[in-house]
């Protein structure tokens, strides 16, 4: 008999990634100020977060503050963003609906990153035993290679878990590559957007490629029950 599978995306779909920025902002600034002797504002990098300036934040807040800094304390004060212990909490709607399914169907987790920065939010948010196969992308190879839209990990999870027949449900945040795999694979895919989040997410202003929009969008995980229904 065919079974239906849930598999879902971490970052911005089970709990509020910022919040682990934040962590990692106040991580970072502490080696700063006891290592460089530099004072960094926590809230400026908050601000560069949310104008979308993801891929330049460290650097530009480190120029700021240290004009002559080294490559090396660059890598270094990012490094200590990605040490820090998260402060982290599922959202509650994430952890009504995982209790909700959790003896209906098998629960796979798919989310990119380092892995050790990834284990370390799934162990803060204990999620390894709601769980029944996790796949952090950045384990698959280096460089970055098998994040998604890369379909590999996608096909591994569904060897991993399923049958032929089954159904495969993707629940993700992210409009620019979390759903271009699983649509190609016949899967049932999700978007999450919560209203009072929505200006929070990291990834807000991204847009679907071709093949890559969602099959339905929820409000909050709650809606699950009546889009599989």
């Amino acid at each position: 008999m065919a079974e239906t599978h849930l598999i879902f995306d971490l970052d911005d779909t089970l709990y509020a990634e910022r919040d682990f920025a934040l962590g990692g902002f106040r991580a970072a600034v502490t080696w700063a100020r006891s290592t460089l002797g530099v004072q960094i504002d926590v809230d400026r990098m908050l601000g560069l977060l949310d104008d979308g300036q993801l891929g330049r934040l460290f650097q530009t807040a480190l120029s700021e503050a240290k004009p002559d800094h080294t490559s090396d304390d660059l890598k270094e004060f990012v490094r200590a963003y990605g040490r820090q212990t998260p402060d982290i909490r599922l959202f509650e709607d994430a952890a009504e609906a995982l209790a909700h399914w959790r003896s209906r169907t098998r629960f796979g987790l798919i989310t990119d990153g380092h892995p050790a920065t990834q284990h370390a939010k799934i162990w803060a948010l204990a999620l390894a035993p709601k769980f029944d196969h996790i796949i952090i992308t950045g384990a698959l190879g280096p460089d970055r290679q098998f994040h998604k839209p890369h379909p590999r990990s996608f096909e591994q999870m569904q060897a991993a878990l399923g049958q032929p027949g089954d159904l495969f449900v993707y629940v993700g945040d992210n409009l620019s590559k979390d759903f271009v795999a699983p649509n190609a694979l016949g899967w049932t895919s999700i978007l999450v957007d919560r209203p009072a989040h929505r200006a929070q997410r990291i990834h807000k202003n991204t847009t679907a490629p071709s093949g890559g929009e969602p099959h339905a969008v929820v409000g909050d995980l709650c809606e699950l029950q009546r889009v599989l229904a």
